[in-house]
């Protein structure tokens, strides 16, 4: 099994070493460098593509933070400081964890065991690919194209960073957001939004309810937002 790539970027010897350390306490892991600014940093990315970044705040030249706003497709990172007020900007920016320095053994394993937990899902979740003009939408699936007719598709839900497609096959659950997914049906008319967490398939709606709409025995709510919307929508429809 392949070694999960670690990389430091600190411009403190001592913080680098007690890092190292840690590193080397835990066998899945490999350091691949150790990095004393940003400019270092990006030099070992591009060539390297550690899987962790542990990447200190308050270095020369430019910030951590900064850094990282910088990369277009940056590892997982972990922050590390000595100042706990760049917490929040943090996980703004989706790190996976903030440790605070002296940083324990204990605290530094947990933030490096959940960072594995998301690796572990990127490489074992579907991602959407492409929409074609066929009315098909493929999602690469461990490393396979697989074909969704969207004709089938009965509904999306939103699932924070994920999505979950609910067809006539099962569920798909894809590494996404509902504003991708909505833009990637626009050209398909049959899909309109009711909520934040749910874009629905006019074709299988088979009664509305109050607030909420029938799709296959699921009843989903329809949001404030979209009300007026949808309503008007379903006035082109005969009501008796």
């Amino acid at each position: 099994m392949a070694k999960i790539k670690v990389l430091i970027a600190d411009d403190e010897p001592i913080a680098q070493e007690i890092l190292e350390n840690y590193i080397n306490r835990i066998p899945d892991l490999q350091l691949i460098g150790r990095c004393r600014n940003a400019l270092e940093a990006f030099q070992y990315i591009n060539k390297e593509q550690p899987d962790i970044l542990l990447l200190d705040i308050n270095m020369p030249e430019i910030t951590g933070i900064d850094f990282l706003k910088t990369l277009k497709n940056p590892p997982a990172v972990i922050f590390t400081t000595a100042y706990a007020e760049y917490a929040i900007e943090s996980y703004e920016l989706n790190a996976i964890d903030y440790l605070l320095k002296p940083i324990a053994f204990d605290r530094f394993l947990k933030a490096i065991n959940k960072s594995l937990d998301l690796l572990k899902q990127k490489t074992a979740l579907p991602q959407i690919s492409n929409v074609n003009a066929d009315n098909v939408l493929f999602v690469k699936s461990e490393g396979k194209l697989v074909r969704i007719d969207l004709s089938k598709l009965w509904f999306v839900e939103g699932l924070k960073d994920y999505v979950r497609l609910w067809t006539d096959q099962g569920k798909v659950v894809v590494h996404s957001t509902m504003k991708n997914i909505e833009e990637t049906l626009q050209a398909h008319q049959n899909f309109i939004r009711i909520h934040k967490s749910y874009i629905v398939n006019m074709d299988f709606i088979t009664e509305i309810d109050g607030n909420a709409v029938n799709v296959k025995g699921e009843m989903l709510a329809i949001g404030n937002t979209y009300r007026d919307e949808i309503h008007k929508l379903f006035q082109r429809y005969r009501l008796l």
